[in-house]
């Protein structure tokens, strides 16, 4: 990178996620209290041919509200439903039912730790993307059995052209046996990632580079899912470890107007 151009980034990054004087505003919060799962803001997610949901089933003991937090649970598939995967694991979203544009999302969760265990936090636009834009937010991910999380931002600038100007992912320390908050912001000029309030990433907006910049385009819905197995997080070598478990606490959604 030419010296001039890596000042203008580094000066970029300063001026950026400075939230508006008016500062934010609680628009949405889901605390998990009742005795079941909120259908007007939740779907369960389905098997699919992805890594992150290709061993989703909607077996109904993989889902569930406990003590005023969502357990999600990862298990060895014991044959009792109709799934034919080696393993089963429960996760939702909230497309079409709850989305957010230019939003500060907050979560509050907490996992356990298994080899092959990928629990995510993660956004997606809930709006027709014209091809080849492509806008997603990774929250929090978490692997095995490690003391950080990942958070990511991924567009087809970063995953085709060009990943590491500007870098687009952190990593926050955690407290693997805790309770955790993260956090994403979403500005016109830039995307900040939190873990318990420290920032972990700063990603800029850069002009003149195509589809390097879309969030700010589209409303967001969440995703909550158990994982197991996968080319990034490995094989589930020690099923032992199981049932991996992914809690949330609560989610607060904050929205500000610039």
């Amino acid at each position: 990178m030419k010296p001039y151009a890596a000042l203008l980034l580094l000066a970029m990054a300063a001026l950026a996620c400075t939230p508006s004087p008016k500062g934010w505003t609680l628009v949405w919060t889901e605390d998990f209290d009742g005795p079941t799962l909120q259908e007007a803001n939740w779907t369960r997610v389905e098997h699919g041919q992805s890594d992150w949901n290709d061993m989703m089933s909607l077996r109904s003991d993989l889902v569930r509200i406990e003590d005023g937090q969502l357990v999600l649970l990862g298990k060895v598939n014991d044959g009792t439903g109709k799934d034919t995967t080696a393993f089963v694991t429960g996760g939702i979203h909230s497309k079409g039912k709850k989305s957010f544009r230019m939003a500060r999302t907050e979560i509050r969760a907490k996992f356990s730790s298994a080899q092959g265990f990928w629990p995510a936090l993660w956004l997606m636009p809930d709006a027709e993307v014209p091809d080849p834009v492509y806008a997603e937010l990774d929250i929090m991910e978490h692997l095995n059995h490690e003391d950080s999380v990942y958070q990511t931002v991924h567009s087809h600038y970063s995953l085709h052209v060009d990943g590491d100007n500007p870098p687009h992912y952190g990593m926050g320390a955690i407290d693997r046996d805790g309770w955790n908050v993260y956090a994403v912001e979403v500005y016109r000029d830039s995307i900040c990632m939190y873990t318990n309030d420290i920032k972990t990433l700063t990603y800029p907006r850069v002009e003149g580079k195509d589809y390097q910049f879309p969030w700010p385009d589209y409303p967001f819905y969440l995703i909550l899912s158990n994982q197991l197995g996968g080319k990034w997080v490995g094989s589930v070598d020690r099923p032992e470890e199981l049932p991996s478990e992914l809690r949330v606490d609560w989610i607060k959604v904050y929205q500000w107007k610039d």
